[in-house]
């Protein structure tokens, strides 16, 4: 019977690095992006996070519900952004309303 091969690095008691492991950090730094309000083509997304799956990365985003707006720009690139929640309220326009009627 054959054995399979072992790995070269084990027994290194090295950390291999995977993709996955760098994949976290790339995610994260999307993200607080979009949080700051930055519209951003899918080149300037790979030029910062130095890696080639922004557009993967969107796509992952927007399969938890991050609501991303694209725009395809007269150069044939797509413009990316966080649209706002229209669900949120302004917090002192409630407060105005309810005082009005109080009186």
């Amino acid at each position: 019977m054959k054995r399979k091969k072992e790995s070269p690095a084990k027994g290194l008691g090295q950390q291999v690095l995977r993709k996955d492991n760098h994949s976290g950090r790339i995610y994260s730094t999307v993200r607080a992006l979009f949080l700051q309000g930055y519209k951003l083509t899918a080149k300037q997304i790979n030029a910062l996070t130095g890696s080639n799956d922004a557009r993967k990365i969107i796509s992952d985003l927007r399969r938890e519900g991050w609501n991303i707006v694209d725009l395809r720009l007269p150069n044939g690139c797509k413009l990316y952004w966080l649209a706002e929640d229209v669900r949120q309220g302004e917090l002192f326009a409630e407060v105005v309303e309810s005082n009005s009627m109080a009186v």
